[in-house]
């Protein structure tokens, strides 16, 4: 358990004045002010109350009682020698104190608490400028009054529980509570993580108790890290909250108020009432709510339908954008992998979120190894990056984690396999992506490849698996497992491939052929998912035109004249759909940047088969591009399908429309190209895609 070293000396006079002492006479002899030693002895009775011992308020003051046993342990505990903090960790626990107080603080306090000399103290002030500065917070310095922070409300937080969250192990964390979601009260407060000790135990238990509650519904997709995060924020809120220190004014630009999405606003609003620090949301204030979104929305962002009304078709180009630069800088073909296109897609939509509120990050061994084992791919991805998102300033782990996405595309090598590994990752599927990749590429014995996050573990059936490997250290882990990094070095690859051939030697009697019926179960399965990616895409093929349209000169005429020739062979419906798309042309510019054309989709339950063709105009109209700069359209690309969608139909669909943008080639095709010319390119793709 840690005590700090103010609490230490307060336990030490309360030994040695067994009558009791008053605030006055610890505040003298502390050289701190009232205030702050109320605030010490509420920290000090979770302290006291591990070893069974009571601080009583009396008439004469304050005075321990417990028994004679307990008061031993007590004293050995606080004569013990104290861990050493690291330069960044003090510098981080400095930062968390100006923080939280809203009066000055003495520099001989601050020393004091620390352990440091007050040199050092002005010497760390000057090394946590930057991130002072980065946050726009402003140190002030009061003669004989001492030092305070100047901050946003939401930037405390996000400061304040982000340090936290950096300095405390996922694993210990999740370790802290009960399947009920109950914190372990003893296990809590043995801990002698000095971070920790900055909440509440039953702050922290609420928190967790109301992200566990929404977790099945909203945060099933978040990594253990963002899940963390998330509840330290609910649970320093929930602090400062109580003591009626809200969010007031929450700085944000209008495409930030745009962006946000209704659900996380709704979820916002849920989490909060969740809490109940206040009886009525009325209670809140808006920019408390807002400050919640946008925190859930950065959490992780659920793969859309591209042919939704509120896809994001400007992001979709971005990321197929930046495909592209980074297959051409690394001469390597990306161009193809879906699974890439989808996880960036993801990664990014949430990645761009979290970057308009950030919070501060460590320093992360992993992710140093990452770049170090990937220098060209970091530095291409960091520079392409600022390219396509000037606007946006990307964390370097942020940077990281999206090179991660490469890294496991650029690994990526399916194999045979006869083994089943179970990979346990706290930062998610991103990074175990790169060990999966690897366990595939150099041990083909390995049947097949699950990954778990911690917070999962409890519903994991382990018996299930040959082989459990971590990328981070369980202690208290029952099972056997071998901690591992997912670049999987050398002497681990060895170690993996020992175990392995010990497995295998051990199941070769033990297999089983698989019956008849089965094999004929799966390649009639197989036959099926063909013949039906076949026959949509002939459909497909067998619409598409290039089709002229004369006397119109105004968009919404030119849509509706083309909704109504599609009546009765491709919709049922022309108003609806028109409708459709005119809202959708509404909601984000559509035109495709340095051409003549725009991509129109949309999918509606009128539609009753897949649909693409070209809409080439006599006259040209002045319409906004993805890149917000103006285009002459020629042409409308037209892409429609049925609603609900079926897999194979978004596969086609959906591989028209990656396409066209893939590279400069296509888009000059479907740009200019004839008929004749786009058919034929059309059949060669669905013919490779559907072969793969």
């Amino acid at each position: 358990m840690f005590i700090s070293s103010r609490e230490k000396n307060i336990i030490q006079i309360l030994i040695e004045q067994k009558s009791g002492v008053t605030i006055d006479y610890l505040s003298e002899r502390l050289n701190v002010s009232n205030r702050t030693i109320y605030r010490e002895m509420s920290s000090l009775e979770s302290s006291l109350a591990h070893f069974q011992i009571k601080l009583l308020r009396e008439a004469e003051g304050y005075r321990l009682v417990g028994t004679k046993g307990m008061m031993e342990e007590l004293k050995q505990q606080i004569y013990q020698s104290p861990e050493e903090l690291t330069v960044q960790q003090r510098q981080s626990l400095l930062v968390i104190m100006l923080l939280r107080e809203e009066q000055e603080i003495k520099m001989e306090a601050l020393a004091y608490d620390l352990n440091v000399s007050v040199s050092t103290i002005q010497s760390d002030l000057q090394s946590i400028a930057e991130i002072f500065e980065a946050y726009q917070i402003e140190i002030v310095r009061k003669k004989a009054k001492g030092i305070k922070a100047i901050a946003l409300e939401t930037n405390r937080r996000l400061i304040i529980s982000g340090l936290i969250t950096s300095e405390i192990n996922e694993y210990d964390f999740f370790q802290l509570f009960t399947k009920e979601g109950k914190i372990k009260k003893e296990r809590f407060e043995r801990s002698t993580n000095p971070f920790l000790r900055l909440l509440s135990a039953e702050d922290l238990e609420r928190a967790y108790q109301v992200v566990r509650d929404f977790s099945n519904r909203y945060f099933e997709e978040v990594t253990d890290t963002q899940y963390q995060r998330l509840v330290i924020l609910l649970s320093l809120s929930i602090n400062r909250m109580r003591k009626g220190q809200y969010i007031s004014n929450l700085m944000m630009d209008d495409e930030v108020r745009v962006g946000l999405r209704e659900e996380n606003l709704k979820i916002g609003k849920e989490v909060l009432m969740n809490l109940q620090i206040t009886d009525s949301i009325e209670d809140f204030l808006s920019a408390e709510v807002f400050f919640f979104a946008i925190q859930i929305q950065g959490l992780s962002v659920h793969l859309q339908n591209e042919f939704a009304d509120d896809y994001d078709m400007t992001l979709d180009y971005e990321v197929r954008q930046l495909i592209r630069l980074v297959s051409n800088d690394m001469g390597w073909n990306f161009y193809h992998d879906e699974t890439l296109f989808r996880d960036l897609l993801v990664h990014l939509s949430a990645a761009l979120n979290r970057a308009k509120a950030p919070m501060p990050e460590s320093s992360n061994f992993l992710l140093d190894k990452i770049y170090d084992e990937y220098p060209e791919l970091s530095f291409v991805v960091k520079q392409r990056l600022k390219e396509i998102f000037p606007k946006t300033h990307f964390l370097s782990n942020e940077v990281i984690y999206i090179v991660i996405h490469f890294a496991s595309a650029y690994e990526r090598n399916p194999y045979k396999e006869k083994l089943s590994v179970l990979v346990i990752c706290s930062s998610g599927v991103g990074t175990a992506k790169i060990l999966e990749s690897r366990l595939r590429k150099y041990i083909p014995e390995i049947t097949d490849v699950q990954i778990s996050r911690i917070s999962q573990l409890p519903q994991v059936k382990f018996d299930r698996y040959d082989l459990i490997l971590s990328t981070v250290f369980l202690q208290g882990f029952k099972t056997e497992y071998k901690v591992v990094t997912p670049l999987l070095m050398e002497d681990e690859v060895k170690s993996i491939k020992l175990y392995v051939r010990q497995i295998s030697s051990k199941r070769k009697n033990k297999k089983q052929p698989r019956k008849v019926e089965e094999l004929f179960d799966q390649t009639e399965e197989d036959f099926k998912d063909f013949y039906e990616k076949i026959s949509e895409a002939n459909i497909v093929l067998d619409y598409f035109d290039i089709v002229k349209i004369t006397d119109e000169t105004e968009l919404t005429a030119i849509l509706k004249k083309i909704c109504q020739q599609l009546e009765g062979t491709i919709l049922t419906n022309p108003e609806q759909v028109e409708k459709k798309l005119e809202k959708r042309m509404q909601l984000a510019p559509i035109g495709l940047p340095e051409t003549n054309m725009a991509l129109f989709h949309s999918v509606d339950e009128s539609v009753v088969k897949p649909y693409f063709a070209i809409y080439e105009l006599d006259q040209p109209i002045s319409i906004e591009a993805i890149d917000h700069k103006l285009i002459q359209m020629e042409r409308i690309l037209m892409m429609l399908g049925p609603d609900p969608l079926s897999e194979t139909t978004q596969e086609i669909l959906g591989g028209i429309s990656s396409a066209i943008v893939e590279n400069p080639v296509n888009t000059k095709l479907f740009n200019n190209g004839t008929k004749e010319l786009i058919h034929g390119f059309l059949s060669q793709l669905f013919l490779e895609r559907i072969k793969n």
